[in-house]
């Protein structure tokens, strides 16, 4: 059983099969109509995998209808909740039930329902709550067999569904991204609409919106790609009709280009941020000295292992490929970065005494929220230095771009070293990869007055 570890599932004991077992929670037990949830999901491991999601799911939506109702929900998300209800009952879902004695009490359970919403002198039903009304419905006659036209929220669930992140931080920014666009968009245009309702003049006024809370051209813009992609997803996938409105949607040009989004830092705030780290935050100097020596990402430099801190090579070097673990922005990012002068120092003393290969070379900061984590430290040392807000961690990396170039390095050495793309049809086919010797030379090169700095400042 420890192979399989998911909620709610144990072994019984009598036979080995494994059963899906789930207390009611107290406050919901006179809604349920009973105290656990029981079901064998199978003799073996294989089995229990296969049927384990949808029955967790069913119960999930049956907890949800007794404890939230239906009310805000999609037509869908209702659907999904009602349909749940009637197979955890044993019933039909899409229909009043097969016999006369399902039929009975079905009816039976929905007169209790509404029958005290019943006008003695009119004989009609007033006031009824959505919940009650919905389940009520259900029973009577079932759901629909057709899933009903996907909403904005339908949409996005579906969506990020089937583009889930692997990683669980990076799953949770994009979730927390994608909520915040649907929000936007259902703000927007005053309701959760069918997709194939949304019209040109929704875009239109969701831009103007967004651009009137002082967000900038870019944020807006990424947050339309987003939307943009969904809408795309709900009609190919979900057969959503309608054209998609947020397709070319201009916007008025921005001063600040996305190569400006970020600036170089000036030298007086890379040292003083040497300075200040040096002082009290040892534990931040390596990574911020192979950030500068590099020009890797926060991301990369944060989530090397030990074994990829290579150091018995005739070129030192850090090795930065995608894992299990870790995803790289695109498969140009794998790459060996040669270590040179005080990043050849700070390599070695982040291995010192580690024996693990595949132990963190910066624990701290290695796993899920390390990302903030260092962002912030080190974004703190920066802010103290500079106001500028273009002023960031990241900007070592466009340093390094400005060193490179001032050195005249050749262009693919340039992008071989900062894991950029090479370019697109024969100039990213032929020929082989720039060698470390190649790299050694170019960051030596690029890095030379400011290398000697930092060896003199040690000293």
């Amino acid at each position: 059983m420890r192979s399989f570890s998911v909620k709610h599932v144990k072994t019984d004991n009598r036979n080995g099969h494994y059963i899906y077992r789930r207390r009611v929670p107290k406050a919901l037990l006179a809604s349920i109509g009973k105290t656990e949830f029981v079901s064998t999901l199978g003799r073996t491991e294989g089995e229990a995998l296969v049927a384990y999601g949808p029955y967790h799911e069913r119960i999930e939506h049956i907890l949800a209808l007794a404890k939230n109702g239906v009310t805000g929900l999609s037509p869908t998300e209702q659907r999904e909740r009602l349909k749940a209800m009637l197979e955890g009952w044993g019933a039909d879902p899409h229909g009043p039930g097969p016999n006369l004695n399902e039929q009975t009490w079905r009816e039976e359970a929905a007169a209790k329902l509404v029958d005290r919403y019943q006008n003695p002198d009119t004989g009609r039903y007033e006031g009824v709550p959505e919940k009650e009304a919905a389940m009520a419905s259900a029973l009577l006659g079932g759901v629909s067999k057709e899933t009903p036209e996907p909403t904005i929220t339908d949409a996005f669930k579906f969506y990020l569904t089937e583009n889930v992140k692997s990683l669980p931080e990076q799953r949770k920014k994009q979730e927390q991204r994608l909520d915040r666009a649907k929000r936007h968009l259902i703000a927007a245009v005053g309701s959760d609409k069918f997709i194939s309702k949304l019209t040109r003049e929704d875009a239109r006024k969701w831009r103007g919106i967004r651009m009137a809370g002082g967000v900038t051209v870019s944020t807006i813009k990424r947050e339309k790609n987003d939307i943009s992609a969904v809408i795309g997803v709900a009609q190919s996938e979900l057969d959503a009709g309608g054209v998609n409105p947020f397709l070319k949607l201009k916007f008025q040009k921005t001063t600040v280009s996305r190569q400006d989004e970020r600036e170089a830092l000036p030298a007086h705030v890379i040292e003083g941020v040497y300075d200040a780290l040096s002082k009290k935050r040892p534990d931040l100097l390596p990574i911020w000295t192979l950030l500068d020596f590099t020009g890797a990402r926060p991301s990369e430099i944060r989530q090397l292992q030990v074994g990829e801190i290579i150091l018995d090579h005739p070129v030192p070097h850090i090795v930065i490929n995608e894992r299990n673990d870790r995803t790289l922005k695109t498969s140009w990012s794998n790459r060996q970065v040669p270590l040179v002068g005080a990043a050849l120092k700070a390599a070695v003393q982040a291995v010192k005494g580690v024996n693990d290969q595949a132990a963190p070379a910066f624990p701290r900061f290695y796993g899920e929220g390390g990302m903030d984590r260092l962002s912030q430290a080190l974004k703190g040392r920066i802010r103290a230095l500079t106001k500028n807000k273009r002023h960031v961690p990241y900007s070592l990396r466009h340093n390094m771009k400005d060193r490179m170039r001032a050195a005249e390095i050749f262009p693919d050495t340039q992008k071989a070293i900062q894991g950029h793309a090479l370019g697109r049809g024969e100039d990213a086919s032929y020929g082989g990869p720039v060698s470390l010797e190649q790299k050694r030379d170019a960051l030596v090169k690029a890095l030379g007055e400011h290398r000697e700095s930092r060896q003199a400042g040690r000293e």
